[in-house]
Parts: C-alpha cells; sequence; structure tokens
C-alpha cells in the first residue's frame, strides 16, 4: 500500500512539472508570437496611388477592389477635365472617402508653357475638387512626371507638393497582372507605386497586391 501511495504521489509530481513545462514552452511561443505582430505592425504605411481618373469603365472596380481586400486609404491623382464626360465614375471618387489629389487639368506636357499657364492649368484642377466639396489638394502628380523650375514655381505657390513615385509598375506600357504584383512587391515603407486608374491588368492586380503588403506588416496611408 505504502509503495502505491509513493507511486501515485511520484507520477503525480513527474505530471505537474511536465505541465508547468508544457505550458513554459507555450508561454514563450506566445510571447514570441506576440512580439511578430509588434514587428509586423510596426512595419509602417505605404502610399497606393492612382493617376488618370476618373473613369466610368474602371474607377468604381478600383474602388472596390482596394476596399474588398482591406485597402480603406489610397490616393487618386484627378485628371480635371475629364470629369465631365465621367460623371458616375466621379460620383465614385466623391464618394470613396479616398484622398482627392491633383494631376492637373489637361494632362500636357508643360515643358515649353509659361509660370502663368502652369499655374492656371494647375488651379483649374484644385478648383474643381474644391467645387465638389472636398478639400483643397495639397499634392500633385505632374503629368509624364515632366518637372522643371516654371512647374515647381507654380506647383509652391499653390501650396501643392509633387509626389515622385516611388516603384514603378509600368501598367501604362501593358505590364501583365504578375509584373503589377511583382513591381507593389519592391514597396518600402513611406513608399507609393505609379499605377494608373485606366488598365484592366490593375484592376486584376490589387487584391494580391493589398493581400501581400498586409502580409508584409505594412498599413496604408493616403496624401
Amino acid at each position: 500500500m505504502k509503495q502505491a501511495t509513493k507511486f501515485l504521489m511520484s507520477s503525480a509530481m513527474m505530471l505537474t512539472i511536465g505541465l508547468l513545462s508544457f505550458t513554459n514552452v507555450h508561454a514563450q511561443e506566445n510571447k514570441a508570437d506576440l512580439a511578430e505582430v509588434k514587428v509586423a505592425a510596426s512595419a509602417g504605411n505605404v502610399y497606393l496611388t492612382f493617376d488618370d481618373g476618373p473613369n466610368n469603365a474602371t474607377s468604381q472596380t478600383l474602388i472596390s477592389n482596394l476596399k474588398n481586400a482591406g485597402c480603406y486609404q489610397a490616393t487618386l491623382f484627378v485628371w480635371g477635365n475629364k470629369i465631365a464626360s465621367n460623371q458616375s465614375a466621379w460620383s465614385a471618387y466623391l464618394n470613396s472617402g479616398f484622398s482627392l489629389q491633383n494631376h492637373s487639368w489637361t494632362h500636357s506636357q508643360m515643358g515649353s508653357w509659361s509660370y502663368q499657364q502652369v499655374y492656371n492649368d494647375f488651379q483649374k484642377c484644385n478648383q474643381v475638387i474644391q467645387n465638389a466639396g472636398k478639400p483643397k489638394p495639397t499634392k500633385v502628380r505632374l503629368p509624364y512626371l515632366y518637372n522643371n523650375n516654371t512647374i515647381t514655381q507654380a506647383c509652391s505657390a499653390l501650396g501643392l507638393s509633387i509626389v515622385t513615385p516611388t516603384v514603378y509598375t509600368s501598367d501604362w506600357e501593358g505590364a501583365s497582372t504578375e509584373t503589377i504584383i511583382n513591381s507593389c512587391n519592391n514597396l518600402k515603407a513611406g513608399g507609393n507605386p505609379l499605377m494608373h486608374d485606366s488598365y484592366q491588368n490593375t484592376l486584376r492586380a490589387l487584391p494580391t497586391v493589398v493581400n501581400n503588403l498586409k502580409n508584409r506588416g505594412f498599413g496604408f496611408a493616403q496624401y
């Protein structure tokens, strides 16, 4: 009887030690998991940006694809004189909750323009956005990314900071969906890709682009 009692007590002690060891191991694993989450959460934000809209054929799908994938902040660089002929897309822009910024009124090559011509063109785009009840733009994506001193001075006078892409997806050159996805995989914190509101391959890429960025720990911000 005594031996049986000793055996039971010994077994109970060993079981307790085992449970404590198991608990400690899992506590350490949980701490490691939490540490990984904290690192991921601190990866920073990226800015998904889209030029050349609004576009009746693509804008609503673009907005829906972003939000359905979990991206609720993005920047739409508005091509001003397209608004009149793309009213349904413009309504989608206005209701999207995304930031509406300046991509000029005429989307012209401004290399030979005077200061006043440049100023007036960007100001007209600013005004149409403000007339729709949105905040005055503070950012601009230059048409064709072309810049010179005259353009810089006009933008500065209008309070527009120039946003230069950090990643080029080449969607405007017919890049495949896979190529666009791979390009966006090169984004780093604070970066923005050059994409457009007009190409089906871009629309198809967006769910994967967003998910890949989320899996890398990035959040999304807008200008």
